[in-house]
C-alpha cells in the first residue's frame, strides 16, 4: 500500500515537471522563431493594390454546339423514378387513417 502511494506521488510529480518543462520549452521556442509577431494578419487573402483594368466581357453571340463528355464517368443510369398516382388527397388521408388504426 505504501509503495503504491509513493509510486503514484512520484508519477504525479514527474507529470507536473514534464508539463512545466514542455511549457517553458514551447515558450522559448515561440519567442525565438519567426512566428513571434503577435499582430493578426489584416487579410487572409492578400489583396493587390493594383486594380484589374481588364473588365469581364460576355459574348452573347457565341453558341456552344458540341460538348464532349466522353471522358466523364457515368454514375447513374437515371436520376430518379417518376410515379404517376391517381390518388386524390382524400383517398391518401383515408389510407393514412387506415394505417393508423391497423
Amino acid at each position: 500500500m505504501k509503495n503504491e502511494l509513493l509510486l503514484d506521488i512520484v508519477l504525479l510529480i514527474l507529470n507536473l515537471f514534464s508539463f512545466a518543462f514542455g511549457l517553458i520549452l514551447g515558450r522559448l521556442w515561440i519567442t525565438s522563431s519567426v512566428y513571434s509577431s503577435v499582430e493578426k494578419p489584416k487579410s487572409f487573402l492578400q489583396k493587390n493594390n493594383e486594380s484589374n483594368k481588364e473588365k469581364v466581357s460576355i459574348d452573347d453571340k457565341k453558341i456552344v454546339l458540341d460538348i464532349k463528355t466522353g471522358g466523364m464517368e457515368k454514375k447513374y443510369e437515371n436520376l430518379g423514378e417518376v410515379k404517376q398516382s391517381s390518388d386524390t388527397i382524400s383517398s391518401s388521408v383515408d389510407k393514412l387513417k387506415q394505417l393508423k388504426k391497423g
